[in-house]
């Protein structure tokens, strides 16, 4: 058991050089590690449920191995980068609190919860909570991997002064705006 948890640990830590490399390419950046951690961690841990009964426990554990990959390289990686990023440096220390507050709830709700499940039904519970969390990224996080954050400032400073529409730099380029910011215009 210690063995597997080395090996888990160092394919963990293979998925953080991995974010390493790709987190700044600005054709992958962070929202796309971001959303497809999020999918393939969240398809892999339904399949891993939907498999307990019917697969040896070493396909399971390779199949966790994989999500542990994906965690790493995508959302552990990069829920701490884009907070850090899509707020104006006004409020970027609150607003970064606040996500990290949202994030600290939810692994205490999983604490709870998973005391109440059963082993295949927290396979479930993680696979649907990051298909959740990539629907939420896909709609909601504009990708500003290349973007100047003085930019984002400019924008801000403007809305919170009523002046939205006269901002016309890059931060509001289609390329850096949420889904929902796209669909809004």
């Amino acid at each position: 058991m210690t063995e597997l948890s080395a090996l888990n640990a160092f394919i963990a830590l293979l998925g953080y050089f991995a974010a390493a490399a790709l987190v700044d390419n600005p054709t992958i950046g962070r929202v796309r590690l971001q959303k497809y951690g999020f999918l393939i961690t969240g398809f892999l841990f339904i399949l891993c449920g939907l498999l307990r009964e019917s697969v040896s426990s070493n396909w399971l554990i390779l199949l966790y191995f994989i999500t542990s990959f994906f965690g790493q390289v995508g959302p552990n990686c990069t829920t701490f980068l884009i907070p850090a990023e899509i707020f104006p440096t006004v409020g970027r220390t609150v607003c970064h609190g606040i996500s990290a507050s949202a994030g600290k709830v939810g692994a205490l709700l999983a604490a709870v919860l998973f005391h109440f499940a059963t082993e295949s039904g927290m396979f479930f519970i993680c696979g649907w909570c990051a298909l959740m969390a990539y629907a939420v990224t896909f709609v909601t996080i504009p990708d500003v991997t290349t973007l100047d954050l003085f930019e984002i400032d400019k924008k801000w400073l403007l809305a919170m002064d009523g002046r939205e529409k006269e901002y016309v730099g890059p931060a509001s380029h289609e390329e850096y705006l949420s889904y929902y910011e796209k669909k809004r215009l």
